[in-house]
Protein backbone atom coordinates (compact mmCIF):
# COMPACT_ATOMS: atom_id res chain seq x y z
CA UNK A 1 0.00 0.00 0.00
CA UNK A 2 3.00 2.43 0.96
CA UNK A 3 4.14 1.52 -2.61
CA UNK A 4 1.24 2.44 -4.25
CA UNK A 5 0.28 5.91 -2.69
CA UNK A 6 4.25 6.90 -3.72
CA UNK A 7 3.52 6.18 -7.10
CA UNK A 8 0.09 7.93 -6.94
CA UNK A 9 1.88 10.67 -5.64
CA UNK A 10 4.89 10.60 -8.17
CA UNK A 11 2.00 11.24 -10.82
CA UNK A 12 -0.26 13.71 -8.80
CA UNK A 13 3.00 16.53 -8.98
CA UNK A 14 2.97 16.30 -12.97
CA UNK A 15 -0.63 15.89 -13.13
CA UNK A 16 -0.36 19.07 -11.32
CA UNK A 17 1.94 20.67 -13.07
CA UNK A 18 0.62 20.16 -16.33
CA UNK A 19 -2.71 21.78 -15.01
CA UNK A 20 -0.89 25.14 -13.93
CA UNK A 21 0.17 25.34 -17.48
CA UNK A 22 -2.49 23.99 -19.47
CA UNK A 23 -4.68 26.63 -17.68
CA UNK A 24 -1.87 29.58 -17.95
CA UNK A 25 -2.06 29.03 -21.39
CA UNK A 26 -6.05 29.02 -21.60
CA UNK A 27 -5.79 32.47 -19.92
CA UNK A 28 -3.69 33.80 -22.21
CA UNK A 29 -5.46 32.60 -25.33
CA UNK A 30 -8.57 34.13 -24.33
CA UNK A 31 -9.62 37.34 -25.88
CA UNK A 32 -8.35 41.00 -23.79
CA UNK A 33 -6.38 41.12 -20.98
CA UNK A 34 -6.53 41.92 -17.28
CA UNK A 35 -6.03 45.68 -17.46
CA UNK A 36 -8.42 45.67 -20.35
CA UNK A 37 -11.43 48.02 -19.47
CA UNK A 38 -14.35 49.50 -21.25
CA UNK A 39 -12.14 52.59 -21.55
CA UNK A 40 -8.82 51.98 -22.86
CA UNK A 41 -5.80 53.35 -21.24
CA UNK A 42 -3.46 55.22 -22.89
CA UNK A 43 -0.30 53.22 -24.06
CA UNK A 44 2.25 54.22 -21.93
CA UNK A 45 0.28 53.38 -18.80
CA UNK A 46 -0.56 49.67 -19.93
CA UNK A 47 2.82 49.45 -20.76
CA UNK A 48 3.80 50.08 -17.63
CA UNK A 49 1.41 48.17 -15.72
CA UNK A 50 2.30 45.12 -18.49
CA UNK A 51 5.85 45.39 -17.20
CA UNK A 52 5.00 45.83 -12.98
CA UNK A 53 3.35 42.45 -13.00
CA UNK A 54 5.57 40.43 -15.39
CA UNK A 55 3.08 40.32 -18.52
CA UNK A 56 5.25 42.14 -21.21
CA UNK A 57 8.01 39.18 -20.71
CA UNK A 58 7.71 35.73 -23.08
CA UNK A 59 5.01 33.49 -21.97
CA UNK A 60 8.01 30.65 -21.36
CA UNK A 61 9.30 33.07 -18.81
CA UNK A 62 6.04 33.93 -17.17
CA UNK A 63 5.32 30.57 -16.55
CA UNK A 64 8.44 29.64 -15.46
CA UNK A 65 8.39 32.10 -13.01
CA UNK A 66 4.75 31.33 -11.99
CA UNK A 67 5.66 27.66 -11.03
CA UNK A 68 8.43 28.83 -9.74
CA UNK A 69 6.86 31.29 -7.19
CA UNK A 70 4.46 28.40 -6.05
CA UNK A 71 7.23 25.50 -5.47
CA UNK A 72 9.52 27.19 -3.68
CA UNK A 73 7.63 29.79 -1.77
CA UNK A 74 3.82 28.71 -1.87
CA UNK A 75 3.30 32.22 -3.53
CA UNK A 76 0.54 32.80 -6.51
CA UNK A 77 1.21 36.41 -7.15
CA UNK A 78 -0.73 39.91 -6.58
CA UNK A 79 -4.32 40.15 -7.89
CA UNK A 80 -4.78 42.68 -10.88
CA UNK A 81 -7.47 44.28 -9.51
CA UNK A 82 -7.50 44.79 -5.49
CA UNK A 83 -4.70 46.86 -5.04
CA UNK A 84 -2.19 45.73 -1.93
CA UNK A 85 -3.77 41.93 -2.12
CA UNK A 86 -2.25 38.96 -3.42
CA UNK A 87 -4.01 35.74 -3.97
CA UNK A 88 -2.62 34.20 -1.19
CA UNK A 89 -4.77 36.39 1.36
CA UNK A 90 -8.14 36.52 -1.23
CA UNK A 91 -7.83 32.55 -0.89
CA UNK A 92 -6.82 32.56 3.44
CA UNK A 93 -10.08 35.18 3.88
CA UNK A 94 -12.39 33.08 1.85
CA UNK A 95 -11.17 29.66 2.39
CA UNK A 96 -11.97 28.66 5.72
CA UNK A 97 -15.50 30.31 5.45
CA UNK A 98 -15.77 27.99 1.97
CA UNK A 99 -13.98 24.81 4.72
CA UNK A 100 -16.30 25.12 7.16
CA UNK A 101 -20.17 24.85 5.59
CA UNK A 102 -18.14 22.63 3.03
CA UNK A 103 -17.08 20.01 5.25
CA UNK A 104 -20.24 20.36 7.61
CA UNK A 105 -22.14 19.84 4.33
CA UNK A 106 -20.15 16.65 3.80
CA UNK A 107 -20.85 15.63 7.01
CA UNK A 108 -24.85 15.58 6.52
CA UNK A 109 -24.90 14.52 3.08
CA UNK A 110 -22.73 11.44 3.84
CA UNK A 111 -24.56 10.65 7.57
CA UNK A 112 -28.30 10.86 5.78
CA UNK A 113 -27.79 9.46 2.94
CA UNK A 114 -25.85 6.34 3.88
CA UNK A 115 -28.53 6.05 6.57
CA UNK A 116 -31.23 6.56 4.51
CA UNK A 117 -30.13 4.27 1.49
CA UNK A 118 -29.41 1.70 4.10
CA UNK A 119 -32.35 1.54 5.76
CA UNK A 120 -34.49 1.89 2.21
CA UNK A 121 -32.94 -1.07 1.21
CA UNK A 122 -33.14 -3.16 4.61
CA UNK A 123 -36.85 -2.19 4.80
CA UNK A 124 -37.51 -3.08 0.71
CA UNK A 125 -40.91 -2.57 -0.55
CA UNK A 126 -42.22 -1.33 2.81
CA UNK A 127 -43.73 2.50 3.36
CA UNK A 128 -40.20 3.97 5.14
CA UNK A 129 -38.54 2.35 1.37
CA UNK A 130 -41.53 4.61 0.09
CA UNK A 131 -40.63 7.53 1.97
CA UNK A 132 -37.19 7.13 1.42
CA UNK A 133 -37.03 7.12 -2.05
CA UNK A 134 -39.61 10.02 -2.18
CA UNK A 135 -37.08 11.73 -0.24
CA UNK A 136 -34.54 11.32 -2.18
CA UNK A 137 -36.10 12.11 -5.39
CA UNK A 138 -37.34 15.48 -3.85
CA UNK A 139 -34.08 16.54 -2.42
CA UNK A 140 -32.54 15.69 -5.90
CA UNK A 141 -34.87 18.03 -7.99
CA UNK A 142 -34.22 20.55 -5.76
CA UNK A 143 -30.69 21.94 -6.64
CA UNK A 144 -29.41 24.52 -4.58
CA UNK A 145 -30.10 27.19 -6.99
CA UNK A 146 -33.63 26.78 -5.93
CA UNK A 147 -33.56 25.41 -2.47
CA UNK A 148 -31.42 28.52 -1.03
CA UNK A 149 -34.12 31.37 -2.17
CA UNK A 150 -36.71 28.58 -0.75
CA UNK A 151 -34.84 28.66 2.39
CA UNK A 152 -34.39 32.42 2.78
CA UNK A 153 -38.01 32.93 2.25
CA UNK A 154 -39.16 30.63 4.66
CA UNK A 155 -37.03 30.50 7.61
CA UNK A 156 -35.91 34.70 7.28
CA UNK A 157 -38.71 35.79 5.68
CA UNK A 158 -41.23 34.38 7.10
CA UNK A 159 -40.03 32.89 9.92
CA UNK A 160 -37.88 35.02 11.24
CA UNK A 161 -35.94 32.15 12.63
CA UNK A 162 -32.44 32.48 10.84
CA UNK A 163 -30.14 35.36 9.20
CA UNK A 164 -30.66 35.96 5.36
CA UNK A 165 -27.12 36.19 5.52
CA UNK A 166 -23.88 36.73 6.33
CA UNK A 167 -21.21 34.50 8.10
CA UNK A 168 -19.82 34.21 11.84
CA UNK A 169 -17.61 31.43 12.93
CA UNK A 170 -19.01 31.59 16.08
CA UNK A 171 -22.90 31.88 15.42
CA UNK A 172 -24.41 28.47 14.46
CA UNK A 173 -27.56 30.43 12.92
CA UNK A 174 -25.08 31.29 9.76
CA UNK A 175 -24.74 27.94 9.32
CA UNK A 176 -27.77 26.50 8.68
CA UNK A 177 -29.05 27.26 5.42
CA UNK A 178 -25.81 26.99 3.88
CA UNK A 179 -25.26 23.54 4.84
CA UNK A 180 -28.71 22.64 4.13
CA UNK A 181 -28.72 23.99 0.29
CA UNK A 182 -25.29 22.86 -0.60
CA UNK A 183 -26.15 19.02 0.76
CA UNK A 184 -29.42 18.21 -0.11
CA UNK A 185 -28.63 17.35 -3.95
CA UNK A 186 -25.68 15.05 -2.90
CA UNK A 187 -27.86 13.95 0.19
CA UNK A 188 -30.15 12.44 -2.42
CA UNK A 189 -27.19 10.98 -4.55
CA UNK A 190 -25.27 9.07 -2.00
CA UNK A 191 -29.06 7.74 -0.90
CA UNK A 192 -29.98 6.09 -4.22
CA UNK A 193 -25.93 4.63 -4.83
CA UNK A 194 -26.38 3.39 -1.43
CA UNK A 195 -29.80 1.42 -1.54
CA UNK A 196 -29.22 0.15 -4.49
CA UNK A 197 -25.69 -1.09 -3.38
CA UNK A 198 -27.19 -2.67 -0.19
CA UNK A 199 -30.13 -4.59 -2.40
CA UNK A 200 -27.76 -6.03 -4.34
CA UNK A 201 -24.90 -6.94 -1.43
CA UNK A 202 -27.74 -8.54 0.59
CA UNK A 203 -28.64 -10.56 -2.46
CA UNK A 204 -25.28 -12.33 -2.48
CA UNK A 205 -23.96 -15.58 -0.86
CA UNK A 206 -22.46 -14.54 1.83
CA UNK A 207 -25.04 -12.74 3.81
CA UNK A 208 -27.32 -15.99 2.73
CA UNK A 209 -24.68 -18.33 4.43
CA UNK A 210 -24.51 -16.07 7.64
CA UNK A 211 -28.69 -15.99 7.85
CA UNK A 212 -28.36 -19.57 7.52
CA UNK A 213 -26.09 -19.47 10.49
CA UNK A 214 -28.54 -17.56 12.63
CA UNK A 215 -27.14 -14.24 12.77
CA UNK A 216 -29.23 -11.02 13.82
CA UNK A 217 -30.36 -9.36 11.11
CA UNK A 218 -28.77 -6.18 12.39
CA UNK A 219 -25.51 -8.12 12.99
CA UNK A 220 -25.59 -8.92 9.29
CA UNK A 221 -26.07 -5.29 8.00
CA UNK A 222 -23.33 -4.03 10.33
CA UNK A 223 -20.56 -6.42 9.89
CA UNK A 224 -21.31 -8.18 6.67
CA UNK A 225 -22.93 -5.68 4.07
CA UNK A 226 -22.64 -2.15 4.93
CA UNK A 227 -18.19 -2.41 4.35
CA UNK A 228 -18.95 -4.03 1.02
CA UNK A 229 -22.32 -1.84 0.05
CA UNK A 230 -19.86 1.43 0.72
CA UNK A 231 -17.71 1.21 -2.04
CA UNK A 232 -19.78 2.84 -4.73
CA UNK A 233 -20.85 5.24 -2.57
CA UNK A 234 -17.06 6.13 -1.37
CA UNK A 235 -16.28 5.95 -5.25
CA UNK A 236 -18.88 8.94 -5.36
CA UNK A 237 -18.04 10.74 -2.14
CA UNK A 238 -13.91 12.00 -4.05
CA UNK A 239 -15.42 14.57 -6.47
CA UNK A 240 -18.73 15.29 -3.84
CA UNK A 241 -16.17 16.17 -1.44
CA UNK A 242 -14.11 18.46 -3.45
CA UNK A 243 -17.13 20.09 -4.96
CA UNK A 244 -18.72 21.00 -1.22
CA UNK A 245 -15.30 21.80 -0.10
CA UNK A 246 -14.45 24.22 -2.77
CA UNK A 247 -17.76 26.00 -2.24
CA UNK A 248 -20.63 26.98 -4.24
CA UNK A 249 -21.19 29.97 -6.07
CA UNK A 250 -25.08 29.74 -5.31
CA UNK A 251 -24.21 29.47 -1.60
CA UNK A 252 -21.82 32.58 -1.44
CA UNK A 253 -24.02 34.54 -3.66
CA UNK A 254 -27.50 33.69 -1.77
CA UNK A 255 -26.21 33.72 1.71
CA UNK A 256 -23.15 36.64 1.09
CA UNK A 257 -20.68 34.26 3.20
CA UNK A 258 -17.79 35.43 1.72
CA UNK A 259 -16.28 32.69 0.06
CA UNK A 260 -14.20 31.42 -2.67
CA UNK A 261 -16.81 30.59 -4.75
CA UNK A 262 -18.15 34.18 -5.16
CA UNK A 263 -14.22 35.16 -5.44
CA UNK A 264 -13.82 33.31 -8.06
CA UNK A 265 -16.99 34.28 -10.32
CA UNK A 266 -15.50 38.02 -9.47
CA UNK A 267 -12.29 37.23 -10.94
CA UNK A 268 -13.90 35.70 -14.33
CA UNK A 269 -16.12 39.09 -14.19
CA UNK A 270 -13.08 41.22 -13.15
CA UNK A 271 -10.60 39.27 -16.05
CA UNK A 272 -8.10 39.05 -12.35
CA UNK A 273 -6.50 36.20 -13.87
CA UNK A 274 -4.04 35.39 -10.80
CA UNK A 275 -7.19 34.78 -8.66
CA UNK A 276 -8.55 32.65 -11.04
CA UNK A 277 -5.46 30.72 -11.76
CA UNK A 278 -4.95 30.42 -7.49
CA UNK A 279 -8.56 28.53 -6.83
CA UNK A 280 -7.81 26.77 -9.94
CA UNK A 281 -4.67 24.87 -8.88
CA UNK A 282 -6.55 25.36 -5.34
CA UNK A 283 -9.48 23.05 -6.61
CA UNK A 284 -7.24 20.63 -8.93
CA UNK A 285 -4.95 20.05 -5.52
CA UNK A 286 -7.99 19.17 -3.66
CA UNK A 287 -8.98 17.04 -6.54
CA UNK A 288 -6.06 14.89 -6.85
CA UNK A 289 -5.19 14.76 -3.19
CA UNK A 290 -9.05 12.91 -2.08
CA UNK A 291 -9.41 10.90 -4.94
CA UNK A 292 -6.10 9.72 -3.63
CA UNK A 293 -7.75 9.05 -0.31
CA UNK A 294 -10.49 7.37 -1.78
CA UNK A 295 -8.24 4.94 -3.41
CA UNK A 296 -6.78 4.06 0.17
CA UNK A 297 -10.13 3.93 1.57
CA UNK A 298 -10.66 1.58 -1.30
CA UNK A 299 -8.08 -0.69 -0.40
CA UNK A 300 -8.86 -0.51 3.20
CA UNK A 301 -12.42 -2.01 2.88
CA UNK A 302 -11.72 -4.39 -0.15
CA UNK A 303 -8.24 -6.10 0.51
CA UNK A 304 -8.68 -7.59 -3.35
CA UNK A 305 -8.00 -4.12 -4.37
CA UNK A 306 -4.94 -3.64 -3.31
CA UNK A 307 -3.26 -6.52 -5.58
Amino acid sequence: MIVYILKRLAIAIPTLLLLIVLSFLLMHAAPGGPFTQERGLPPEVLANLNAKYGLDQPLWRQITSYVWGIVSAFDFGPSFVYKDRSVNDIIAQGFPVTLTYGFLSFLVAVLVGVTLGAIAAVRHNTVIDYFAVGLSIGAQVLPNFVMAPILVLVFTLALHWLPGGGWRFNDPHFWVMPVIALSTSYMASIARIMRSSMLEVLTSNHIRTARAKGLSGLRIVLRHALKPALLPVISYLGPAFVAMITGSVIVDIYFSTGGIGKAFVDSALNRDYAVMMGITILVGALTILFNLVVDIIYGWIDPKIRY
